[in-house]
């Protein structure tokens, strides 16, 4: 089953043919919304992609879940004088 905006990573099952070569491989699949989103909230050429991670025990042995995460933190604002109503202000 493949779920929105997530993937998984699990440690490769044949051998290294490099040594260089990968301890595990596994894959993400974005909406084209999210990759819309990731791509106007950039302002250089690269794009950061937050996930988050959970081990599972699969049929097939343990695996890391990914999932996209797009939280982000609220960030208030100081209020400025010509937000606050004339009775507040101090003169």
């Amino acid at each position: 089953m493949e779920y929105t905006n997530s993937g998984t990573i699990s440690r490769t099952q044949l051998p290294k043919k490099h040594p260089k070569g990968p301890d595990f491989k596994g894959s993400i699949s974005l909406t084209r919304s999210v990759i819309r989103q990731l791509l106007d909230e950039t302002d250089g050429d690269n794009v950061k992609i937050s996930m988050s991670g959970w081990v599972v025990q699969g049929q097939n042995g343990t695996f890391v879940s990914l999932k996209y995460n797009d939280y982000k933190p609220e960030v208030s604002t100081p209020k400025s004088a010509q937000d606050l109503p004339d009775d507040d202000l101090p003169f």
